[in-house]
């Protein structure tokens, strides 16, 4: 079985892979820890022993510099760029590192000539360790103040703009072409919610796949499932695509421009079919025309092409256009 798909349907894998995070993260700092004690012992206190040449203690302060970033780049990785493996349980590697280290900065110092505190080992109560830890605290409280400045839009609605209630869902998109049907503003508001999701100041059609995806009764996600695709594992796989991109909130908001040219195709396959509204299939079938989109290709990988989408869009028909919702 597929690890990563796995944790988008087991609560317990989510924890699990929390727990991991946790572990490495603290594991890499205490090694660093560790090392940078040692170095210490070698390189002494003061002026530069006579035993250890110039380049050598050059060498090994270099070392203990890069590893201390190291430790941070680490805890970076797993509490920011994992959060598609550990889904809504992405808040406990955070707590569990930022305690651990805490209580780390806050053990007494060994003195000469006596124990350690506690029987806390030698290397962590020694100040070239408490650097490493510092350093890395550092990065974890930077980090979370980043989050409390950011703009109250960008915390409680993903960074995407004001909002507009479309058939008891949120959306937040604006200039988009022509209307929609109540379905596929469902698909954009959940669009909308798959960027906060992953902390992205854009959506791009990663975003809109994962939308149609989660509307089960559009006629987009029936006709990828007529087609032979598992929604979990499409989900998964689009999911790890976006994760790997990490949080990517820059300042500025909005649909990316590839995304956007997919909505606008919709609208004119829409019009041009006589149809008053844009619906979920308008906008599947605009992905699968654009050979170089990621998601598309993925998309197409498992069986959804352009000429499937529109056999199966005939069958079907598209959806229905008694309630329109106008874009605001």
């Amino acid at each position: 079985m597929d690890i990563f798909r796995m944790t988008n349907r087991s609560g317990v894998a989510q924890v699990l892979f929390a727990l991991a995070i946790s572990a490495i993260a603290v594991g890499v700092i205490l090694g660093i820890s560790s090392y940078a004690y040692r170095a210490d012992k070698i390189l002494g206190h003061g002026p530069l022993a006579s035993s250890v040449s110039s380049s050598e203690g050059y060498l090994i302060t270099l070392v203990v510099a890069g590893l201390a970033i190291l430790s941070a780049g680490v805890t970076y990785v797993g509490l920011v760029r994992t959060k598609s493996l550990t889904g809504r349980f992405s808040w406990l590697p955070q707590v569990i590192i930022a305690v651990t280290l805490l209580l780390l900065v806050l053990v007494p110092l060994q003195r000469f000539g006596s124990s350690s505190w506690g029987g806390v080992p030698t290397f962590l109560v020694s100040m070239p360790s408490r650097m490493v830890v510092a350093l890395t605290l550092g990065f974890l409280f930077f980090h979370a103040i980043e989050r409390l400045l950011r703009p109250a839009s960008l915390r409680d609605q993903g960074g995407l703009g004001a909002t507009t209630s479309v058939g008891g869902s949120a959306t937040a998109i604006r200039g988009l072409p022509g209307r929609f049907t109540p379905g596929a503003w469902r698909v954009l508001a959940a669009m909308q919610e798959e960027a906060k999701r992953f902390e992205h100041g854009f959506m791009g059609t990663e975003h809109l796949v994962l939308g149609m995806l989660r509307e089960r009764q559009g006629l987009a996600s029936k006709v990828m499932v007529n087609l032979g695709v598992d929604v979990e594992s499409a989900r998964s796989q689009i999911e790890g695509i976006v994760g790997k991109r990490g949080s990517l909130y820059t300042g500025s908001v909005g649909l990316t421009r590839r995304c956007k040219r997919i909505i606008e195709q919709a609208a004119r396959r829409a019009r041009e079919s006589g149809r008053r509204t844009v619906g979920t299939g308008h906008l599947l079938l605009s992905l699968m025309t654009d050979p170089e989109d990621a998601a598309g290709q993925l998309l197409e990988s498992m069986g959804v092409t352009e000429r499937r989408v529109e056999e199966e869009i005939r069958r079907f028909g598209y959806e229905s256009e008694e309630t329109e919702t106008r874009a605001s």
